[in-house]
């Protein structure tokens, strides 16, 4: 599944597990970024997958409203 930068925004707002990541890389600082809650710049987020799995279920939780 290809996840848009809406959606890992959106999730990112609206996750309990989001804790920003204070060393972020290069690639996506490149990008602006930094300072934007969104799953890739939490410290859970890695290979783009979550790694504690709140990912889907936060998406789900938002389709519904």
């Amino acid at each position: 599944m290809m996840v848009s930068k809406m959606q890992l925004r959106s999730v990112g707002k609206m996750c309990p597990g989001y804790v920003q990541a204070h060393n972020i890389s290069w690639t996506l600082a490149s990008e602006n970024i930094e300072n934007e809650v969104s799953c890739e710049s939490c410290i859970h987020w890695k290979n783009n997958k979550c790694k504690i799995n709140l990912f889907d279920d936060v998406l789900s939780s938002l389709d519904q409203t």
